[in-house]
């Protein structure tokens, strides 16, 4: 048998890396001297220990590492499921370094202008921003609510009149969290005992940007739109006032109804020249 420092030697494990294993159960010394309590491990042993300085240099979590001592089937299971979790770590390395790149080349020249709006009547449906649910499970449940206020809006005989919008809307006391209102245009507000959020947008001034679906252009995961970034920038530099309650997405729809882009517009209110 050997001794701890002479088994860390051997498989390349450090003596610390050796006593965690111990206190977790993965690698329990042979014998421990009573008095000394000294460990001794066994020749028996090198192969879990090889397995073990392999998954810490892979990064495999400790957690799993039961998995990987125990028939091979499981450990077979459990390097292909962290062969997965690296190969996905590493395409969102990749296309954030291809974003990191495009921003560091030529920027895009993002083209804003200013627009008179008429008055319109608007009916929504407020979608609380949840952390918990994935993207595609938050525009399941987005497009679920906002159809259906669609079609209840059309059986009602006040359909929409044009593209849709979105708005975020702040939640009284947090300052953190917020609801997104997604909004239809229609001729007529809805009945009052409607459960739906409704209003006016008042006629006046606001300032667009707009992009296409196709244009490809460097976007950072979990930042808005560079276009959004830029129209946010050019109001403030006409010094208008700026907040996410001011911003509208609007869809922009080819000529059989699909989207095919946005333009996302600020309201033009509190400038000095005003």
């Amino acid at each position: 048998m050997m001794s701890i420092g002479e088994f860390a030697e051997l498989t390349g494990l450090s003596v610390k890396a050796l006593r965690l294993y111990d206190e977790q159960g993965l690698l329990s010394p042979v014998a421990v001297d009573p008095w000394s309590r000294h460990r001794r491990y066994s020749a028996a042993q090198f192969g879990h220990a090889l397995r073990l300085k392999a998954a810490r240099s892979a990064g495999l979590p400790l957690a799993e590492a039961p998995g990987l001592l125990a028939d091979d089937e499981s450990a077979a299971a459990v390097l292909a499921e962290h062969r997965a979790r690296l190969a996905a770590e590493r395409r969102r390395q990749d296309a954030a370094l291809d974003v990191l790149a495009g921003l560091l080349a030529e920027p895009v020249r993002w083209r804003t202008e200013i627009r008179r709006t008429q008055a319109q009547h608007w009916a929504g449906a407020v979608l609380p921003l949840t952390g918990a649910e994935d993207a595609q499970a938050a525009d399941e449940r987005a497009n679920e609510l906002f159809g259906g206020l669609w079609r209840r809006l059309a059986e009602a005989g006040n359909p929409p009149t044009g593209a849709f919008w979105t708005t975020f809307r702040a939640v009284p006391g947090s300052e953190t969290e917020v609801r997104v209102l997604y909004c239809w245009p229609v001729a007529e507000l809805p009945p009052a005992d409607w459960d739906v959020e409704s209003g006016t947008l008042e006629a006046g001034e606001e300032m667009v940007v707009r992009w296409r679906f196709e244009e490809d252009v460097p976007v950072v995961d979990g930042a808005a739109h560079p276009a959004v970034l830029e129209l946010v920038a050019a109001a403030e530099r006409s010094g208008a006032e700026v907040s996410l309650d001011r911003l509208r997405q609007i869809g922009l729809l080819d000529e059989e109804g699909e989207p095919v882009g946005m333009e996302v517009a600020v309201r033009l209110t509190g400038r000095a020249d005003r």
